[in-house]
This record gives structure tokens, C-alpha cells and sequence, in this order.
């Protein structure tokens, strides 16, 4: 059973990381994908790597933050669950992939597959499902698109985005020590 002491303990370590995946967007630090409402962000770097070391509870309260605003209005409950249940899969993932203990090469590898699925296993279908139970709203977030075009070009703009969380995150895992690695739960 989880303490509550545990539970306010997570929540302050993941605190800074959902307020700095918050701040990235409502800061305006976006870009505007061409041909819809949509943006990419650097939110996911400290969405993944909260997720990643404080567990499923600070998975919860970053997904929330960074989901809590969005230019699009209408995509608040689809930003939400896009980043909860992203985070839930990075905080799980992540656990067990510590737990096996690969050596270096393994394990930063392992890391941007995590990576990879988090952008196209979770954040990618959580977002077509969500808006395509919303046409209207899908024709609002793609206003020049057919369904198919909209999602192509939806889903090759996630690809720079995916490179440089990546990229960055794995320069962040490599410089902390190993025992640092390891998750708060």
C-alpha cells in the first residue's frame, strides 16, 4: 500500500516537471503545425522524463498539467487524456526497463523506443480517436484536409518533434549518474 507521505513526495518531485510541460505551451513556446490548429511543443521532454522517474503518481499529475492547456480550446479533455495515458506508459515502461538493469548502449536505445511509443502507439491514436468521435471538431483542428491527408501530415509533422525529445532526453539520462536513474517509486 502507498503512503500518503509517498504519494506528497512524488507529487512535489513531479511538480516542476508539470508546470514546466504547462508553461511550455501556455508560454506560447509552440509552432503551429502548417494546415491545422495543431502544435509541436517541447512539452514531451518533461512529460517523458517526470513520467519516466516519478511513477504512475507523478504520471497522473504531469499528464494533467501538460495537458491543461491548449491553443485549441476544444482539445483540452483529448490533450489531457493524450498526456495521462502517455505518461502512465512512460512511468510503467521506464520502471521495467530499469529493473533489468541493461548496459548503456541497451538501455538508451530501449529509451527512444519508449520514446518512439509513446508518439506513435499512445499520443498518435489516443488523438484520432478522440477527435474522430468529434467530426466537427476534426474538420475545426483540420480545416484543408481530408481524414487521411489531415492524419498523414499530422502524423510526419510528430516525426522532428520525436527526434529532438529524444535526442534530448537521452543527453539528460546519459549525464545522470546511474544510481540517479532509478524511479522514485
Amino acid at each position: 500500500m502507498i503512503s500518503i507521505r509517498a504519494v506528497l513526495k512524488t507529487s512535489a518531485a513531479a511538480l516542476p516537471f508539470g508546470l514546466a510541460a504547462f508553461l511550455c505551451v501556455y508560454g506560447g513556446l509552440t509552432i503551429t503545425i502548417p494546415g491545422t490548429q495543431m502544435i509541436t511543443d517541447p512539452r514531451e521532454i518533461f512529460v517523458t522524463l517526470g513520467a519516466a522517474m516519478t511513477g504512475p503518481v507523478g504520471a497522473v499529475w504531469i499528464g494533467l498539467l501538460a495537458g491543461l492547456y491548449d491553443p485549441a480550446r476544444d482539445l483540452y479533455v483529448i490533450t489531457i487524456a493524450m498526456h495521462v495515458i502517455g505518461a502512465l506508459w512512460m512511468a510503467f515502461s521506464y520502471k521495467k526497463l530499469v529493473l533489468k538493469k541493461p548496459s548503456s548502449w541497451i538501455f538508451f536505445t530501449a529509451w527512444i523506443g519508449l520514446i518512439a511509443v509513446y508518439y506513435f502507439g499512445i499520443i498518435f491514436p489516443v488523438f484520432v480517436f478522440g477527435t474522430s468521435l468529434f467530426p466537427d471538431l476534426f474538420a475545426r483542428v483540420f480545416p484543408d484536409s481530408s481524414p487521411g491527408q489531415a492524419l498523414l501530415g499530422f502524423y510526419v509533422s510528430l516525426m522532428p518533434e520525436m527526434i529532438l525529445t529524444s535526442l534530448i532526453t537521452v543527453v539528460f539520462l546519459a549525464l545522470l549518474p546511474k544510481k540517479l536513474r532509478n524511479p522514485l517509486w
